[in-house]
């Protein structure tokens, strides 16, 4: 189901006229062959500060989903910590890329969480799942699930 949004959602951002950056079908993030698997230390730092700026308020500074703001969103905030152990052990990272970049109607139980507008429009990028699929999204999106990543309990 998600799959068939992100590419109705694809051709709509290529109708935009969104140039979207594809390198060998993987998007770059901090140069070439950097994405949100790749871990890459840079990446993940500014998926940090990123997450700070723009995630914290509602999700806390530890991810916990304890931010200052979490007592206003209806049924709470998630958990981020907790991605992968909800997931089987796996961190859902297309998922988590695919809500970041807000695919319509992907997700109806995180309707509370806010479009980035900005966030997204400042350095386009495609990621492309494990299965092939590709998200249009952009950079930071990259880096914040390069971040979430690395903090999996």
């Amino acid at each position: 189901m998600w799959q068939a949004k992100m590419r109705s959602t694809a051709s709509g951002l290529k109708t935009l006229g969104i140039g979207l950056l594809a390198a060998g079908g993987l998007a770059a993030c901090d140069g070439p062959g950097v994405s949100a698997r790749s871990g890459a230390a840079a990446s993940v730092a500014k998926g940090q500060v990123a997450f700070e700026q723009e995630c914290s308020s509602c999700h806390g500074t530890s991810a916990r989903g304890d931010g200052p703001m979490a007592v206003f969103v209806p049924g709470g905030v998630p958990n981020l910590r907790e991605l992968s152990l909800r997931n089987g052990g796996r961190f859902p990272e297309p998922h988590v890329v695919a809500v970041i970049t807000r695919i319509s109607d992907l997700h109806d139980d995180v309707v509370a969480m806010p479009d980035f507008g900005d966030l997204l429009a400042s350095q386009p990028a495609v990621y492309t799942a494990p299965d092939g699929e590709t998200i249009p999204t952009d950079a930071t999106v990259l880096r914040l699930a390069a971040y979430l990543a690395t903090i999996q309990e």
